[in-house]
C-alpha cells in the first residue's frame, strides 16, 4: 500500500529528529573526549615539572654526573628476602615496582615490606605525595632535597639528585643546598634563595620548607608569603607540608637502617 502524504511527512519529521539526536550525542561524546584529552595533557605537562621561562628539562642522557655519598653504605637491614616474603609482601612489592619503574624497591621500601600494615599505606602515601599533588616535579624535588639535606639523609639526597636534574633543577641550585650540620635557614637564604629569585614559587617553597624543617613550624610572614605565591590556594600549603612530612619519615628510615643509594 502506498503511503499517504501525511504519513510521509510524519516519517520524515521523525527521521530528522532522530538524526539530530544522534548528531548531538556524537558531538557531546566528541567534546567530552577532547576535554578529557586536554585535561590529561595539562596534567601530564604539570606533573612533568615546569621549568623556568627560556629553559627546558634535560633528557636522561643529558643529565650531568653528580657526586654521591651513600653508595658504599652497608645496609643494616634491607627488608625480607624474596624467597621469604608472604603473599601480601609480594603484592606490595609488585605494586611498588609497577608504580615506580625508575626506582623500584630502593630506599625505604625494603624495610617497610617487613610490616605490610606499614608498608602498604606508606607506599600509598608516598605515591600521593610524589605524583598526586598539584606541584610540578621540579617543585617537589626541591622540597625533597631540602628535607634530605636537613635530616642528613645521604641516600635520600643521592636518590633525588638525579630526579631533580630530570625535572629541570640545575646542578648549581642543587649544590647550593646546605647539608647536614651546615643546614640552617640563614644558609638557605644566603646560598639558595638568590638562585631562585626569578621564580616566585620556587623561592617561596624553599623558604617555607627550610623554615618548617628548622623550627618545626612557619611564621605568619612566611605562611602569607607562600600563600600569595600560590594564588591563595591553601591546599598547596597542605601539599608542601605533606611532602616534607613524608620525606622526613623516609629520611628516618634510610638513616636508621643505613640504606645505600644504588645508581
Amino acid at each position: 500500500r502506498l503511503l499517504t502524504p501525511a504519513t510521509m511527512r510524519i516519517i520524515l519529521a521523525l527521521s530528522l529528529a532522530l538524526f539530530h539526536l544522534i548528531g548531538c550525542q556524537s558531538n557531546a561524546f566528541s567534546n567530552a573526549g577532547s576535554s578529557a584529552f586536554r585535561s590529561a595533557l595539562v596534567a601530564a605537562k604539570l606533573r612533568g615539572g615546569a621549568t623556568p621561562k627560556g629553559t627546558t628539562a634535560p633528557a636522561d642522557d643529558d643529565i650531568p654526573d653528580y657526586p654521591t655519598t651513600s653508595e658504599n653504605f652497608i645496609a643494616r637491614y634491607n627488608g625480607p628476602p624474596d624467597d621469604e616474603m608472604t603473599d601480601e609482601q609480594r603484592e606490595i612489592r609488585d605494586d611498588i615496582i609497577r608504580t615506580r619503574p625508575r626506582t623500584g624497591i630502593s630506599g625505604p621500601f625494603g624495610p617497610w615490606l617487613a610490616v605490610p600494615e606499614i608498608g602498604w599505606p606508606s607506599q600509598q602515601l608516598g605515591r600521593a605525595c610524589r605524583y598526586g599533588t598539584t606541584l610540578t616535579m621540579r617543585e617537589s624535588e626541591l622540597i625533597i632535597l631540602l628535607t634530605g639535606a636537613r635530616h642528613k639523609a645521604h641516600a635520600e639526597f643521592d636518590i633525588h639528585q638525579g630526579e631533580a636534574l630530570r625535572s629541570g633543577l640545575t646542578m648549581d641550585i642543587i649544590s647550593a643546598i646546605p647539608r647536614d650540620d651546615e643546614f640552617s635557614m640563614g644558609r638557605v637564604k644566603a646560598d639558595l634563595l638568590p638562585l631562585l629569585a626569578e621564580n616566585e614559587r620556587d623561592s617561596a617553597f624553599a623558604k617555607y620548607t627550610a623554615e618548617l624543617l628548622e623550627t618545626s613550624t612557619v611564621s605568619d610572614e612566611t605562611y602569607q608569603e607562600t600563600l600569595k605565591a600560590v594564588g591563595g590556594e591553601e591546599s598547596v600549603l597542605v601539599e608542601i607540608t605533606s611532602i616534607v612530612g613524608y620525606y622526613t619519615y623516609v629520611a628516618y628510615t634510610l638513616n636508621a637502617f643505613n640504606i645505600p643509594f644504588k645508581k
